[in-house]
This record gives structure tokens, sequence and C-alpha cells, in this order.
């Protein structure tokens, strides 16, 4: 009888032990998004950011001062977002948006505050052009265009 006692021990101790190991394993792979998320994150954002710069350079004459700000701030906004989302992917490719922004919010901060919506625009279009085109290398360079093209490629198959 008593063999069959550390017989149960031991076998409690291992599930025990089992479930320990689960636990801290499942722990440790929530701690932060997969490379899948932290890329699909990365790229979202990027549009993002591009979608607000091609909002701020398509204001118009009869655009309001408080459009161009509205539209500065989301472009801001969207840029903290970039920056958040390239930390969680490992090694992305930041070089290059990191100096077009820097261009960009230096032609922004040029804008003289009494200047026109028109005149602003045509200020920062070619810096905003030249975040564009950085975005868009980016996510060339982290296979944004791969996630969004899969399904049509398997489809084609």
């Amino acid at each position: 009888m008593s063999r069959m006692w550390w017989i149960i021990i031991l076998v409690a101790a291992g599930v025990g032990l089992a479930v320990v190991i689960g636990v801290l394993g499942q722990r440790n792979e929530s701690s932060g998004p997969s490379k899948t998320e932290a890329v699909n994150s990365l790229c979202s954002s990027l549009k993002s950011l591009e979608s607000s710069l091609k909002n701020l350079t398509s204001l118009s004459s009869s655009s309001s001062k408080s459009e161009w700000d509205a539209d500065v701030t989301a472009v801001q906004t969207d840029w903290s977002q970039v920056k958040s989302d390239a930390q969680d992917v490992q090694n992305a490719p930041t070089g290059d948006l990191d100096s077009a922004w820097d261009s960009f919010t230096s032609a922004v901060k040029d804008v003289p505050n009494d200047a026109s919506v028109q005149d602003a625009v045509s200020d920062v279009t070619q810096s905003a052009d030249a975040l564009v085109s950085a975005a868009q290398t980016t996510a060339d360079e982290v296979n944004c265009s791969s996630s969004s093209t899969s399904t049509t490629t398997t489809t084609s198959s």
C-alpha cells in the first residue's frame, strides 16, 4: 500500500508540475503581440498615416484653419501609432521613415501662422509626399502587401 501512495504522490506532483509549466508558458506568450500581429498592426498604422497625410494635402482654398489643425493633429497621432507599432516589429526598417518625418515636421513648423490653408498645404506637400513614399517603402519592406494580396493569390491558384 505504501508503494501505491508513492505512485499517487509522484503522479500528482507530475501533473502539478505540468500545470505550472503550462501556465508559465502561456504567461510568456501573452506578454506581447506575435510577429504576425505586430507586422499587421504596423501595416495598419502605416496605411492610416498615409491616409491622414493625403487628407492634409488635399485641403483646398475653401478649407478652414481648424480643418488644417485637425488634419495636422491626425497625422501626428497616426505617426505616434506607427512609432509604437514599429517597436513591436523586430528590426523594423524605420530609418528613412524617421528622416521623412523630421522633414515633414520641420515643414509644418515653418508654415507661418498667418498663412492661408492653401499656402500651408503648398508648403508641406513635398515633405508630406516624401513621408507617404517612405511609409509605402517601409510597408513593402515588412511585407504588408503580402498579407493583403495573399487571398487573391490563393484564389487564382
